[in-house]
């Protein structure tokens, strides 16, 4: 079984929406079941189920994460129906006759619901003997797909956050000689009429994305956000955060979403003049920014100084 640091991002991508969870191994299956959030719903797993390929051990950890004990005080179906958890009673009862009716063939991750969810206790008079026993296969708990963090630019960052600053500028003087870098609300209305002067253009040697770190600098200025290092095992990218840490802007979104007529040029006006006294994504006056990959919540990233 191969599950690697490219597995843990794909797992992850998945459980903040980034990607499809169809296009998930069964192996990643396995991980995306122990760390979905059972707040956001069960979507997913009305599909999930009823893939060949979703292994015996997976099917039976999910089962168990919706917990069919719950359901076991209820008579009948007719008073299931009743409750407001009753399309994970639905599921619940669809995992049970394809387990038992050997849907799932494949055995190689074992679970046994009598190590986290079965005590002396547990009501489970409406359960299948066969839900309760462990299933074969080789154990594969919940592993850590957080391997990303936030920090601190060191000094060499620093200096090249200052370097692309001043391109940025340069790049800005091409189409507008007379400009200054002496003001945030200047500097992000200039940003504006070089992305419109640039689109279309042969930009050669021309790294066009280094305004990007102008459109920060001014959020840094504006809004207090600091400079932070977006931190993974395999690379990193230079970005602003909010002071909670829980918003970040990272170098490689906002001109790349606008320069080739993704969003409109204006957006970066707007999310400049949204972030005004922003810390989550709650106090936004609307919502355009996220979904795009133009301000992503970090809440969840460990801050290392």
């Amino acid at each position: 079984m191969e599950f690697n640091k490219k597995s843990k991002n794909r797992v992850l991508k998945a459980v903040n929406g980034e990607m499809s969870y169809k296009k998930l191994t069964a192996a990643e299956l396995h991980q995306f079941v122990q760390h979905w959030n059972y707040d956001d719903g069960i979507e997913p797993f009305d599909w999930i189920i009823k893939q060949k390929h979703c292994d015996k051990g997976t099917a039976l950890c999910l089962y168990w994460f919706l917990q069919p004990d719950y359901f076991c005080k209820f008579a009948n179906e007719d008073e299931a129906k009743e409750d407001i958890n009753y399309e994970s009673y639905k599921l619940i009862k669809e995992i049970e006759q394809r387990y038992c009716a050997g849907f799932y063939e494949d055995e190689n991750f074992s679970f046994n619901p009598k190590d986290e969810f079965l005590d002396e206790y547990s009501n489970t008079k409406c359960i299948p003997a066969e839900m309760l026993e462990k299933s074969n296969g080789a154990f594969f708990e919940r592993q850590d797909i957080e391997f990303a963090f936030l920090r601190k630019p060191n000094e060499k960052e620093l200096k090249t956050i200052d370097t692309k600053i001043k391109d940025a500028i340069k790049i800005i003087q091409i189409s507008n000689s007379g400009f200054i870098y002496d003001g945030t609300d200047s500097a992000i209305q200039a940003i504006i009429e070089s992305v419109e002067y640039w689109k279309g253009k042969e930009l050669g040697k021309m790294k066009i994305k280094n305004l990007s770190y102008l459109w920060m600098d001014c959020v840094h200025k504006q809004h207090s956000w600091d400079w932070i290092i977006w931190d993974w095992e395999t690379g990193n990218n230079i970005g602003v955060t909010n002071s909670t840490k829980e918003l970040t802007c990272l170098a490689d979104t906002i001109i790349n979403h606008t320069i080739d007529g993704f969003q409109p040029s204006t957006i970066i006006a707007s999310l400049y003049k949204d972030l005004d006294g922003v810390t989550n994504f709650y106090d936004l006056k609307k919502d355009p920014y996220s979904g795009i990959g133009l301000l992503f919540s970090s809440d969840h990233l460990k801050f290392r100084e």
